[in-house]
């Protein structure tokens, strides 16, 4: 076979292995972010309570499906472009990977992105179904209204350190560039 095509076919894969992980980043990053800061502060003004827990909950279902899909595609393209820029096994366990600056740049980038897996998981299998349990019970006593206050509160917060540790992930993904 001829090594010029060759060569090219390797380009045209691992530059389409980079652009399927950036476009998942975007669906997963991109999605958290709007959904913190648009459509959570947008939706808390909707009246009734009802119609507000319904559109939160049917938005939330959704990305969730969509950002774990993401998700995955990135931890895919993830390893192939890490191999692709010569990450071995061998470098991770003997902890040569942390003589380079690329390797050091990527170990923060993948410890980060664990982070978020982490948060991102609680958040949406746990915190906020359970939160729209809560809503969906109603405010009509002091102690719904109490509990529906804890859980936004710390829903809001862990979706606010989840977009801070996401414009962290691009600046090492930017980095590695």
């Amino acid at each position: 076979m001829d090594k010029g095509f060759h060569k090219t076919a390797m380009y045209f894969f691992r530059i389409s292995i980079i652009v399927i992980h950036v476009l998942a980043a975007f669906i997963w990053l991109g999605g958290m972010f709007f959904i913190a800061l648009v459509a959570v502060p947008t939706l808390r003004k909707l009246e009734p309570l009802e119609k507000r827990i319904e559109l939160l909950s049917d938005t939330a279902r959704r990305f969730r499906r969509i950002s774990w899909i993401a998700v995955s595609v990135l931890l895919i393209t993830g390893v192939i472009n890490a191999i692709n820029h010569g990450v071995t096994t061998e470098m991770i366990s003997t902890g040569k990977i942390f003589l380079s600056n690329f390797g050091t740049i990527l170990t923060v980038k993948v410890v980060l992105v664990l982070i978020m897996l982490v948060l991102s998981a609680i958040h949406d299998f746990f915190l906020g179904p359970k939160m729209v349990d809560i809503m969906s019970v109603g405010v009509s006593n002091p102690e719904s209204l109490q509990r529906i206050k804890k859980y936004r509160r710390f829903v809001s917060w862990l979706a606010r350190v989840n977009v801070i540790l996401g414009i962290l992930v691009i600046t090492c993904a930017v980095m590695l560039s």
